[in-house]
C-alpha cells in the first residue's frame, strides 16, 4: 500500500509541475492582456501533435524541445498580428472570450484536418526507471518532465525579474499608459507576452505526449485543470498559480488511492471550492 500511496504521489507531483508550467502561461496571458484564453488547451495540443511529427521525421524526442517552442511562437505571432491586436486587447470580456473560443475551435479543426482523429503515441525518450526503495522504481522520464518543467517556470520568473524586456512586460502590467509614455513599445511587450504564454503551453504538450495517447483535442482536460489552478491561485499571480497547481494534483493523486478516480476528481475539485469559499480573489492574489 505504501508504494502505491508514494507512485500516486509522484505522479500527482509530475503533473503539478506540467499543469503549473501550462497555466503560468495562461496567467501570464490573462495578467498582461485580460484575456482569458480559451484557445490556450488547443495550443498546448498543437505541441503535442508538433512534437509527434518532429519525432517521426527527425528520428530523436529531444530535437522538440527546441523545434516545437519555434513553430508554436510562429503560429502565436500570426495569430496575434493578424486577430488578436484588433479585436481582443482593450475590448470587453465577452468579446475576448467569443474570439479566443473562435480560435480554439479553428486551431482543433486544423489539427485534425493535418493529423486525423486516430489517437497516435510516440516511444518512451528515456526508458530508464529509477530506484526508489526495495524493488519500487519510477520513470526516469517523468522525473525529467518534471524537473523541466520546474526549470521552465524558474527561467520565466528570472527573466521578468532580471532582464529589461521583462521589466518591460512588468511595468505594462502595473500601467501600460505610462509604461507608453517612458517609451515601452506596449504592442510589442502585449504580442512577446502572448508569444510566452503559447509557448509555455506548447511546452507542457511536448513533455507529455510521450506520457499519453495524443488526439487533437487533448487540450481540452488540461485546459480546466488550467482555469482551475489559475483562478483558485489568484489571476495574475505566478506563485499562486504553482501553489494551486500543487493542491489540485497532490489532492487529486492522494484520494485516487482510496476512492474511484471521478470521485477523487470531484473531491479534489471541492477542495479547491473550499479554498475559494475562503479566499474568494485567489491563494495569492496580489
Amino acid at each position: 500500500m505504501t508504494d502505491v500511496i508514494v507512485l500516486s504521489l509522484l505522479n500527482a507531483a509530475v503533473w503539478a509541475c506540467v499543469i503549473a508550467m501550462v497555466s503560468l502561461g495562461l496567467t501570464l496571458i490573462y495578467g498582461q492582456l485580460s484575456i482569458i484564453n480559451i484557445a490556450h488547451g488547443a495550443m498546448y495540443a498543437i505541441g503535442a501533435v508538433s512534437t509527434f511529427y518532429v519525432t517521426t521525421f527527425l528520428g530523436s524526442w529531444a530535437y522538440s524541445l527546441v523545434v516545437v517552442p519555434v513553430i508554436m511562437a510562429i503560429i502565436a505571432i500570426v495569430i496575434y498580428v493578424t486577430t488578436l491586436r484588433f479585436r481582443v486587447v482593450g475590448y470587453p470580456m465577452a468579446t475576448t472570450l467569443i474570439i479566443s473560443y473562435g480560435l480554439m475551435f479553428i486551431l482543433e479543426q486544423c489539427l485534425l484536418l493535418i493529423f486525423g482523429g486516430a489517437p497516435r503515441n510516440i516511444p518512451n525518450p528515456l526508458p530508464f526507471q529509477v530506484p526508489l526503495f526495495g524493488t519500487t522504481t519510477y520513470s526516469g522520464y517523468r522525473i525529467f518532465a518534471a524537473l523541466f518543467s520546474l526549470a521552465a517556470i524558474g527561467t520565466l520568473v528570472a527573466f521578468l525579474k532580471r532582464t529589461k524586456l521583462g521589466l518591460w512586460i512588468r511595468a505594462t502590467s502595473q500601467d501600460h499608459d505610462t509604461a507608453s509614455a517612458m517609451g515601452i513599445s506596449v504592442p510589442f511587450v502585449y504580442m512577446l507576452t502572448f508569444v510566452l504564454g503559447s509557448v509555455l503551453a506548447a511546452l507542457g504538450g511536448v513533455l507529455v505526449a510521450p506520457m499519453t495517447s495524443i488526439t487533437p483535442n487533448m487540450g481540452h482536460d488540461i485546459l480546466i485543470d488550467a482555469f482551475i489552478v489559475v483562478i483558485v491561485g489568484g489571476f495574475g499571480s505566478i506563485p499562486g498559480t504553482i501553489l494551486a497547481a500543487l493542491i489540485l494534483s497532490l489532492s487529486n493523486g492522494l484520494l485516487s488511492v482510496y476512492f474511484d478516480p471521478v470521485l477523487a476528481k470531484g473531491m479534489s475539485l471541492g477542495i479547491m471550492v473550499g479554498i475559494l469559499y475562503w479566499r474568494p480573489e485567489g491563494i495569492l492574489r496580489y
